[in-house]
């Protein structure tokens, strides 16, 4: 409990984007004739989607910034100055903190990309040895720095 309010707390972006890829589809009502299905059980939760087109060099990428928060030792060269201007040490200290009790990476998977005019972010499902699992979502800009990250209990 204690973990996944550290983490629901951390926000190392202030940046604020309509998920509406993540969110679930609503049913749409079947039409009155009879020869339609059933509408689908609205208690069965639907499996993430996986990115549709998965890169491993943006996951390899995004595994060294995740590495990099949890060590607590991230190089800010790699990040834009607004984003620089977000993660103090304190708040970068306290998420590495919390990362490093969840133990070892057991899988990084991507599950999500979401591209918003000229932003694009990947999102990453982390699952280490302890609970909770982990979204990372990250972006970069058109030079190579992180744009975008946050951590958080995933959805």
């Amino acid at each position: 409990m204690i973990v996944r309010r550290l983490l629901t707390g951390v926000l190392l972006s202030g940046l604020v984007l309509p998920l509406a890829a993540a969110a679930e589809p609503e049913a749409s009502p079947a039409p009155a004739s009879s020869s339609a299905p059933a509408p689908a059980d609205p208690e069965r939760r639907l499996v993430p989607p996986v990115a549709s087109v998965l890169s491993p060099e943006i996951a390899a990428r995004a595994r060294v910034e995740f590495e990099a928060n949890k060590s607590g030792k991230i190089d800010r060269a790699r990040y834009t100055p607004e984003m620089n201007a977000r993660i103090s040490d304190t708040a970068l200290a306290e998420v590495s903190a919390t990362l490093r009790s969840l133990g070892t990476v057991k899988t990084f998977t991507q599950v999500r990309k979401i591209t918003n005019g000229t932003l694009t972010l990947y999102v990453f499902r982390v699952e280490c040895e302890k609970p909770p699992l982990i979204d990372v979502a990250i972006g970069w800009d058109p030079t190579g720095k992180v744009d975008y990250l946050q951590l958080g209990p995933a959805r």
